[in-house]
């Protein structure tokens, strides 16, 4: 019997999934029998860029399960020939037509892993925890997805042993939110409908799913991996080449079906993605680089701290990106029992960094570890405790503290955090600096207004070995208003977000006060086009004076056709440089152009120019151009050829790099890459210097493979 739902019905009693006697065959099309007995939900509403609006085409959602996986699929109304979609390497795909399961799998209201899917079958999947999506998971999960005369078809598979989740008697609960985009309109629905005064609390809405029947299995995992590589480098005149062979071996083994031990030993942790190049001079603190790393991909986002990220000082507690190359790590991360989330790390991490007083001198080796628990209370609220240490030659640094969430009338959250940190500097005579840092705000989300009040104190000595901080010694006040305006009727632009944000920042060690007051207008239309202009009144303090740091902004991005993405930024800027703490002032420009000549061919372009002059004589510190491009050929969703280039006009060096890869699923895989630089220096007997002409300086091969057995 075909069981129809409609969207004012889900509330009253959990969905119960449809035991598959004869699993369906996952190909995209809605053929099988058990499609005709699951359940089947209906009845979409936006809530980009608009909440409660019809979609403007219909979607259908099915569920079903059985003993080991969990089933479902869309059938999503269309123009065949206005659906965007592409044959793209997996978690390409944002700017794609999809949908998207968002799947609460304990229905705790902590956190979801969101499974996206395009009309080619192409696979995105992100974790969502502690207010923070994490893009980097990578589960195994299977696809098939056709365009058809009258819109498309997506069939997917989840493997129960890729998830975490709660058995009880072969009964399990869990929550779920469907979504949909259709790209060309702006617009992204849901099913069930979220309630405009909740904003986009997705966790607090669910929808609940009831499973019979699952079978209680344990999930074991072996990664054996081998990395061959070939470097070359233009040393004291010459090419000296360096071979290098890495086999490694990680496990998982599923200590129950919520938590999961992962131990590795000589992990390769090589960069198969290159770093886009990011404008390193004149910063006042380090630039960091994303994770990649598939090691600490999964469960990363249980380090989420609040009052970390965005525009604050201490960007993450626990940055996996400070442990370089460890010789082994273990990794222990899952639920005990209801309502205890915890996550741990330990690492004997090969390190050859400098620092004048953490490692040190002598052994390169640091002893890293790390202990996060988070304990779930109503809605999506929670208290958190964190500990890290990062110990080398005799030297120290520990951070321990709590942070926590509360929800309450629905549309607002109060979040904060108390870190304190002890580093023990053992080239300065085993000197301790002890200090802290502590963070409260509270914002308001829903439809017609977001807003935020924070109040922030955080230490001049405050150090994090293994956290990512940029800036210590300061007391902050922030506020920050952004209502949504919804033009009436069907005008070209579809919403209009006035935004107004607001510091004042007390700079300790020189008692001054520095201040921003940004102010911006941006108009959502359709197609993915934004258009906004701002303007930035703002002063920093530095070595204890105080210069101006105010901009005005012109945004611009757009999906102009099908297969053309444009993206435009443009701000005149007055700075720091910060070499010599003189004023200064330039330019920032950013342009990005994506061509998708076809389904499996891209091209993707990007130029940063970044220029600044001193403000007294008008002289030039600097301007830098750095431009990138990116071509693929995409054969099919499990084979891609790709090239990239990067130019530094600062340097100037010219990086290209190709690269093969072959990806059946996350683990199984293998790479080929090539990669070169060229600088214009030649070498005159005693150094590098100067000159017209390119000279390779280093050139790598590299080839990985890597094979997952899973029982």
């Amino acid at each position: 019997m075909l069981c129809l739902v409609l969207a004012f019905s889900y509330a009253q009693s959990p969905i119960l999934s449809t035991l598959a006697e004869i699993p369906p065959t996952i190909d995209g099309v809605l053929d099988d029998d058990i499609w005709k007995k699951s359940p089947q939900l209906t009845g979409y509403k936006t809530f980009v860029p608009d909440f409660g609006k019809d979609m403007p085409y219909k979607t259908i959602a099915y569920m079903a399960h059985d003993e080991d996986n969990l089933y479902f699929a869309f059938k999503c109304f269309d123009d065949p020939k206005e659906i965007k979609t592409s044959i793209a390497a997996r978690d390409k795909i944002a700017a794609d037509d999809w949908v998207c399961i968002n799947l609460d799998s304990f229905n705790s209201g902590q956190s979801l892993y969101a499974i996206y899917v395009n009309p080619s079958g192409i696979q995105m999947d992100t974790r969502f925890v502690a207010g923070r999506e994490d893009i980097g998971l990578d589960i195994i999960f299977y696809s098939a997805a056709k365009i058809v005369e009258d819109g498309y078809v997506v069939e997917a598979k989840i493997p129960f042993k890729s998830i975490r989740y709660k058995s009880v008697d072969g009964k399990v609960d869990m929550g779920v939110i469907f979504e949909r985009r259709i790209s060309r309109f702006s617009t992204q629905g849901t099913y069930p409908a979220l309630d405009p005064a909740k904003g986009f609390a997705f966790l607090t809405q669910m929808l609940p799913i009831q499973y019979n029947g699952v079978r209680k299995a344990k999930l074991v995992e072996l990664l054996p991996a081998v990395t061959y590589g070939v470097n070359r480098n233009h040393e004291d005149g010459e090419y000296h080449r360096e071979d290098n062979f890495e086999p490694s071996l990680t496990a998982k083994i599923g200590i129950t079906s919520e938590l999961v031990l992962d131990a590795t030993i000589n992990p390769d942790f090589s960069q198969v993605e290159s770093d886009a190049q990011q404008v390193e001079v004149n910063q006042r603190f380090p630039v960091n680089y994303p994770e990649r790393r598939p090691f600490f991909l999964e469960g990363n986002e249980n380090f989420n701290f609040a009052g970390t990220g965005g525009f604050q000082p201490i960007q993450m507690a626990v940055n996996s990106r400070s442990i370089v190359t460890p010789k082994f790590a273990t990794k222990l991360t899952g639920k005990i029992g209801d309502k205890n989330i915890i996550s741990t790390i330990y690492a004997v991490d090969r390190d050859d960094r400098v620092n004048p007083d953490i490692p040190g001198t002598g052994d390169n080796t640091a002893d890293v570890a790390v202990m996060r628990y988070m304990r779930s209370l109503t809605q999506d609220s929670y208290i958190g405790l964190l500990g890290t240490t990062r110990m080398q030659n005799g030297g120290s640094n520990n951070v321990y503290g709590f942070d926590g969430q509360y929800r309450f009338k629905e549309a607002y959250q109060v979040s904060g955090h108390y870190l304190y940190s002890e580093t023990n500097a053992v080239l300065d005579g085993g000197h301790l600096r002890n200090a802290g840092s502590v963070y409260i705000g509270i914002n308001k989300n829903t439809r017609s207004f977001n807003g935020s009040l924070s109040l922030l104190d955080i230490g001049q000595d405050f150090e994090s070995g293994v956290g990512y901080v940029t800036r210590t010694g300061i007391s902050r006040i922030t506020a920050s208003a952004s209502p949504k305006i919804f033009p009436k009727g069907e005008g070209l632009i579809q919403r209009i977000d006035p935004v107004v944000y607001a510091s004042l920042t007390k700079d300790k060690p020189s008692g001054l006060n520095e201040h921003v007051l940004f102010v911006q207008l941006a108009a959502v239309l359709p197609r993915n086009t934004r258009l906004a202009v701002s303007a930035d009144h703002s002063s920093e303090i530095y070595l204890g004076e105080e210069f101006k740091d105010g901009s005005i902004g012109l945004n611009a991005s757009s999906q102009i056709t099908k297969r053309i993405y444009f993206r435009l930024n443009y701000d005149w800027d007055n700075g720091i440089y910060y070499p010599t703490a003189e004023q200064g002032y330039g330019k920032r420009i950013g342009v990005t152009l994506n061509i998708q000549a076809s389904d499996k061919f891209s091209m993707d372009f990007t130029h940063r120019f970044v220029s600044l002059y001193s403000k007294a004589t008008d002289a030039k510190y600097y301007d830098i151009h750095i431009a990138r491009g990116r071509l693929i050929y995409q054969m099919n969703k499990y084979l891609f050829f790709r090239g990239i280039a990067q130019y530094n006009s600062l340097s100037q060096v010219l990086s290209p790099n190709f690269l093969v890869s072959f990806t059946y699923i996350p683990g199984t895989v293998v790479h080929l890459g090539w990669g070169s630089v060229y600088e214009k220096v030649r070498w005159d007997g005693n150094d590098y210097v100067p000159n017209d002409q390119y000279l390779n300086t280093a050139q790598g091969f590299f080839f990985k493979a890597s094979y997952l057995w899973r029982w």
